[in-house]
């Protein structure tokens, strides 16, 4: 039994051999081998050819698009502004054009943006000479306009016999063309063409109101319809509001658009126009001294005198004022006439403030506060 069993073993010995040799050539041909998707070889074999990933392009927002859009809007109404008063805009033009397809044309947020800078800079360079055009003809416009009315509206002042010029207020030679020209010889930035361009506007509301009202016959302390379309232009149909009237040397005060109170005024002389405008008052105080500016022997200098009841509403020193001196008050008193006071300083119109008798003068303190309005024309 024994050597049957050792026999039976060394026999079965025999036998595997030749597998086990068969196993280990096949693993080593298969560990030679380099197929895809096999072992960890075939994936990390540092000559395979690694593909990068691409960056992703930044899309162009809606805001960005937006902002294009305005600045195109911007850049064609500044060009419209530049033609509507007679400036040359072709160059503009073929800026606008250019800007556009460049925007149009990028796709990317980088270079959307760099267009949108180039639009930007086109529009800052338009701003300047479109504005100096701008305050070129209004200041044409005004200066034709008034000299129109002037040369048309005579007044013969009975009391010298002298003919002087309605609308005097308005021309370049006195009135608020003087004040433009003063202006613009300092004017240096946008901004400062940009408040000449808004007053030159206000002063032509106020003449084409002036023009209308002349042709108006309501009585002085009634309601008149240049004064309410004054009221809706300046919106201050629901305040309180002093409207002076110089053709009429009148004031009348409407609140929330309804007529309260009736007075007659006087106004500056040819020499020293009251500035038409919309204003407010400025400071409100009683019982101060006004002092002249002229050095004594000037035509224009005054001496020292106390004022009761005195409402600024312009800073170069223009007032609504008492003028306890005046007993006469109303048409042509800015003209040269004689006052029933014997006071050679009552014979003429002020010199650019709004006169009012003392008890008129007090009813308009005790009504009005600092920034109510005051339209004259």
């Amino acid at each position: 039994m024994h050597t049957t069993r050792s026999t039976s073993t060394s026999s079965m010995r025999r036998v595997r051999l030749p597998y086990l040799l068969c196993a280990l050539t096949f693993c080593l041909l298969l560990s030679g081998c380099q197929v895809p998707g096999f072992g960890g070889n075939a994936s990390t074999n540092s000559n395979t050819t690694q593909v990068p990933t691409p960056t992703p392009t930044p899309e162009i927002s809606a805001s960005l698009k937006n902002q294009g859009n305005m600045e195109l809007q911007t850049l064609q109404q500044w060009i419209s502004t530049l033609k509507q008063y007679g400036g040359q805009a072709d160059s503009y033009q073929q800026q606008y054009t250019s800007d556009q397809q460049a925007l149009q044309n990028a796709h990317s947020a980088d270079t959307y943006q760099a267009a949108l800078n180039t639009t930007r800079d086109h529009v800052n360079t338009i701003k300047m000479p479109a504005i100096k055009q701008e305050q070129q003809s209004l200041q044409q416009q005004l200066q034709q306009q008034a000299s129109d009315w002037e040369n048309t509206h005579p007044h013969l002042d009975t009391f010298n016999n002298k003919t002087y010029k309605m609308g005097f207020e308005y021309d370049d030679q006195t009135g608020i063309g003087t004040w433009i020209k003063d202006d613009l010889s300092t004017a240096k930035t946008f901004a400062d063409y940009q408040q000449i361009v808004e007053n030159t506007n206000m002063f032509m509301i106020n003449l084409k109101a002036m023009m209308e009202n002349a042709n108006d016959k309501t009585p002085y302390n009634q309601p008149h319809q240049a004064d309410l379309k004054l009221l809706q232009t300046y919106n201050k149909t629901d305040k309180l509001v002093m409207v002076v009237s110089l053709s009429e040397q009148t004031m009348r005060i409407y609140d929330h658009s309804k007529l309260i109170k009736t007075l007659l005024v006087t106004t500056g002389q040819p020499e020293k126009p009251t500035p038409p405008g919309s204003w407010w008052v400025e400071s409100h105080q009683t019982h101060i001294t006004f002092k002249s500016i002229a050095p004594k022997g000037d035509p224009y200098w005054y001496p020292d005198t106390p004022i009761n009841f005195a409402m600024q509403y312009h800073s170069d020193g223009y007032f609504i004022h008492d003028s306890w001196w005046r007993a006469e008050y109303g048409p042509n008193t800015q003209f040269p006439h004689q006052d029933v006071t014997g006071d050679s300083g009552a014979d003429v119109g002020s010199h650019g403030c709004v006169n009012l008798s003392k008890s008129d003068a007090q009813w308009v303190y005790d009504h009005v506060q600092l920034f109510t309005g005051i339209i004259i024309y």
